[in-house]
């Protein structure tokens, strides 16, 4: 089994596929770093932290080169609610690499959660100086702006975010509370829509949606979006 093909199976969420793939790997080559990282990657992505964490530390006790094992192990702090040695993790991975923008975006969307949102702002930026094709640190900017009220930097960063990934989680919702807050309504409906069919369960988008309903007096259409937020 190569190395592409476990990066392929990774890559597109053939989890299990690629758990088996790494171990057959093992069997052969049980000091090289990848298939540990591939594994502890695919165990990180099904939820088996504990598991993908014993992955991940051995790949990084084998290579300690690669920033993106201490940013998974990050990843995986984060994830059972360590946000303090999440950070330090993301850090090691700044140390191996300054510039390691999946690392920076990590802390800086810790700052966001915090409420520290014109630092979180200053670190998104950096990332995407790092890397102008990390779409996450695009949607993370657009939500610190917004809640910073720079609208215009908001919506900025939001329409870069969609000409990426016009599918991406949470940025569709975002441009469409900027449009809300310039009264162009019809143009926010449309946001708010477009976020629902890509996360039905968006209470904000529906919330929203249903309250822009009423205010054009279209009380039926309200209805539906307001009980599924209900």
């Amino acid at each position: 089994m190569d190395q592409q093909t476990i990066q392929e199976l990774s890559s597109t969420g053939r989890h299990q596929e690629c758990l088996q793939a790494c171990q057959q790997l093992l069997q052969n080559e049980p000091e090289t770093p990848f298939p540990w990282k591939y594994a502890g990657k695919s165990l990180l992505a099904i939820g088996e932290f504990e598991k993908a964490q014993q992955c991940l530390t051995t790949a990084h006790q084998l290579d300690k080169k690669d920033p993106e094992t201490t940013k998974d192990i990050g990843n995986i702090l984060l994830n059972l609610g360590r946000t303090e040695d999440a950070t330090e993790w993301y850090k090691k991975s700044l140390e191996i690499n300054n510039n390691y923008a999946p690392a920076i975006s990590n802390i800086a969307n810790i700052k966001r959660k915090s409420g520290d949102n014109q630092e979180a702002v200053n670190l998104f930026k950096r990332a995407i100086q790092a890397d102008p094709q990390l779409v996450q640190a695009y949607v993370g900017a657009a939500a610190s702006s917004l809640a910073l009220g720079d609208l215009d930097q908001a919506e900025s960063f939001a329409m870069r975010a969609i000409e990426m990934n016009p599918y991406s989680p949470g940025i569709n919702e975002i441009l469409g509370i900027t449009f809300q807050k310039r009264k162009k309504l019809q143009q926010a409906v449309e946001c708010y829509k477009k976020e629902l069919a890509i996360n039905p369960k968006s209470n904000v988008s529906l919330l929203n949606l249903g309250l822009l309903f009423l205010q054009q007096g279209k009380a039926a259409a309200a209805i539906e979006p307001l009980s599924r937020s209900a």
